[in-house]
């Protein structure tokens, strides 16, 4: 059974309008170069007020009819890339009465469907950069492909319904230019509660697990925004649960998870190239995005001279000039520098203890610089540098007798360096390698059936450019990072590479599934102040509440009036303003009005400490249009929703009602995908359930 819809749809689809892609880049800079003052015009009044004098004092009136009728006023900006570029700001006042869609399809989403409907909306729209000088078309309040678009009702409740800004060009205007714009017009005008739907995108990837891993919060919460509902169930607790699973996953547990997968090397490497190039610690997977999305330039690297496009080789001079700053003190990092101070790409003689016969191994790559360790750049290469040093001192003390047992250079090594895994992890991986101008090589005695490491230089064997195995290249190569394809690798692999049922994938699924944002404005009183804000609700009758409004009370109604004014006084405001802001109020007499629990007399003073922006007044009266369908923003009907993921209310995802309760549950909760139509008989789990049971 379907939902009666102002416009039906026989498909059982819930009717939305979901907002569009917004699209923005990484962390926001400082304050952007358009600009939004005040221009000396007073703002103090709520948004309904406030919204009027900007168009009287701030715009231009433009032609109605090119926008339906709805009257539409032009106020210029100057922003954009080179700071010079003059972009319009349209406001378009559209009378609800009116409107093809009285009810609010985002006031739905976000649990709003109790509020009353609003008279007026006010849409603050950007053109994309070609339509700036182009007339307005009738469809603008339509388009999703504004810059900007916002819409505010005139109670203060709004939504931001796209943002699409650009990064290139000379005169386009960033998103993050076009964010602060919106959030100075909100607080100029005195909104009260502005909620995005948050289908950002960041190329493939959704910017809201993408900033949720990195920072533990949505892209909007810059500028505020916090969690207000999730689909599918989830709640806030829920949302702050898997930021904290996401946020914490440790980058050893990462490479541990996946160094057995396709993927594993590469997420090495990148785990690895970004943990060299930072100078503070990188534990999490939360630390290593935040330092890779603020890379916002592309930093050449520089690779040392390297060995058949395998680990480099690094001269003594290299390892102790090289201006890279290692990351020092971190905990379970990956080791990038045996790629700088060993190559397995050589083939060569050495004698064992002078006795052994020569031996000539042809050595293979061996991926070295893709090893896991605990230790960072300069620990590692520093342990390189005493087994080296430690082999020299031998052979120049001892003669004869070249080598040293690993035991023997294990236990010499350890009067230098404490951390015997360390030394242990080095010993094991300096398999004929080259370090500095030395050669260490690694070989089985086999008298005593123990290994030992020799030294040697490089200058006392053949001349390496005559050998076939081995051909130094260019000693500087440039490498640039690619911050983009590195974040799409670890967001692909990571996120989504653990199993359904790991705690990881759990995470993530809520985070997609938490797309609902809200900012709220509190306007306290200032000391100075000549005016006094306070919040009116007005309380039906108990037949009112029983026959027709039958949901939760909306909000109270902001209303500012003089520091000393009398009830009386005070009434003909708040009638006023009721009357001036919702539809079913258009005839609406206050008649009684208690305040701190006080009620006095029309002709009584109230005082200012009575009244304070902390407080409602509460209001009854009479002449309320009970039988308007235009009551509540979420429309008229008064379905129920009840699906086993715990939602309770509509969340915006699709939906399909039982055609034997007439209860509604999500569509992919019912087993039926999003690429599925949705059957024109339902039946749901409980009354197939109660079906069975009687037969």
């Amino acid at each position: 059974m379907a939902r009666t819809e102002p416009e039906p749809d026989p498909g059982k689809k819930r009717k939305r309008r979901p907002p569009p892609p917004i699209a923005s880049p990484p962390p926001p800079p400082p304050p952007p170069a358009a600009s939004f003052s005040s221009h000396s015009v007073d703002f103090s009044g709520p948004f309904r007020d406030s919204v009027r004098r900007f168009v009287r004092e701030c715009a231009q009136p433009q032609d109605h009819a090119a926008v339906g009728g709805c009257p539409t006023w032009r106020t210029d900006f100057v922003g954009g890339g080179g700071g010079d570029a003059v972009f319009p700001l349209y406001t378009v006042e559209e009378d609800v009465r009116g409107s093809p869609r009285p009810f609010c399809d985002g006031c739905r989403y976000v649990g709003w469907s109790h509020h009353f409907v609003s008279k007026r909306r006010y849409h603050f729209i950007i053109p994309r950069e070609g339509e700036w000088a182009k007339p307005m078309s009738g469809d603008i309040l339509e388009l999703d492909t504004h810059l900007l678009h916002g819409m505010i009702h005139c109670n203060g409740f709004g939504h931001l319904l796209c943002i699409n800004g650009n990064e290139e060009g000379t005169r386009s205007i960033r998103a993050e230019e076009l964010m602060d714009l919106w959030d100075r017009i909100c607080a100029i005008l005195r909104a009260r509660k502005i909620t995005v739907h948050d289908m950002s995108r960041k190329g493939s990837m959704d910017l809201r697990l993408l900033y949720g891993l990195a920072y533990g919060c949505s892209w909007f919460a810059k500028w505020g925004y916090k969690f207000n509902l999730g689909s599918f169930g989830v709640t806030k607790d829920k949302y702050n649960r898997a930021l904290e699973v996401l946020g914490s996953l440790d980058l050893n547990t990462i490479v541990q998870d996946f160094f057995d997968t396709s993927h594993g090397r590469a997420i090495r490497q990148i785990i690895r190239k970004y943990k060299d190039a930072s100078e503070s610690r990188l534990v999490t997977i939360s630390d290593l995005l935040q330092f890779m999305l603020a890379f916002k330039h592309k930093h050449p690297i520089q690779k040392k001279t390297t060995v058949e496009g395998h680990p480099a080789v690094c001269s003594e001079s290299q390892m102790v000039t090289d201006n890279r700053k290692p990351l020092l003190n971190t905990i379970d990092d990956i080791a990038p520098p045996l790629s700088a101070i060993i190559s397995r790409s050589y083939e060569e003689k050495s004698p064992v203890d002078g006795n052994s016969a020569e031996d000539t191994s042809s050595i293979s790559a061996i991926p070295v610089a893709e090893l896991y360790s605990r230790w960072p750049t300069k620990r590692l290469e520093h342990a390189a540098k005493i087994i080296v040093n430690t082999l020299k001192e031998h052979q120049a003390d001892v003669k004869g007798h070249k080598s040293m047992s690993r035991q023997e250079l294990r236990d010499a090594v350890r009067l230098y360096i404490g951390d015997t895994g360390l030394i242990d992890f080095v010993i094991k991986n300096i398999d004929n390698t080259i370090v500095g101008s030395q050669i260490v090589r690694r070989k089985m005695n086999p008298q005593t059936k123990t290994l030992v490491f020799t030294v040697q230089e490089v200058g006392k064997e053949e001349k390496l450019e005559d050998r076939n195995s081995l051909r130094l290249c260019s000693p500087v190569v440039e490498q640039e990072f690619d911050i983009y394809e590195d974040l799409l690798c670890l967001y692909e692999n990571i996120l989504f590479g653990y199993p359904d049922s790991h705690p990881v994938s759990l995470a993530t699924q809520v985070i997609l599934d938490s797309k609902h944002f809200v900012k709220e404005w509190k306007y306290a009183n200032a000391k100075d102040e000549k005016f006094t804000r306070i919040t009116c609700r007005v309380m039906p009758t108990y037949a009112e509440l029983v026959s027709h409004l039958t949901r939760p009370l909306p909000p109270g109604e902001l209303i500012v009036v003089p520091q000393c004014v009398t009830t009386g006084e005070l009434k003909l405001v708040v009638q006023r303003a009721l009357r001036d802001t919702y539809i079913i109020m258009d005839q609406f007499i206050v008649r009684e009005m208690k305040a701190c629990e006080m009620q006095v007399r029309d002709d009584q003073q109230v005082q200012h400490r009575v009244l304070d922006s902390q407080m409602e007044v509460l209001v009854r009266g009479q002449g309320l249009d009970l039988e308007s369908e235009l009551r509540y923003e979420g429309g008229t009907d008064n379905w129920m929703v009840d699906c086993v993921c715990g939602a309770r209310d509509d969340d915006g995802e699709r939906m399909v009602a039982c055609d034997v309760c007439q209860v509604w549950q999500h569509t992919l909760c019912a087993g039926i995908e999003d690429d599925e139509e949705v059957p024109s008989m339902f039946i749901c789990g409980r009354c197939n359930a109660v079906k069975h049971s009687k037969n």
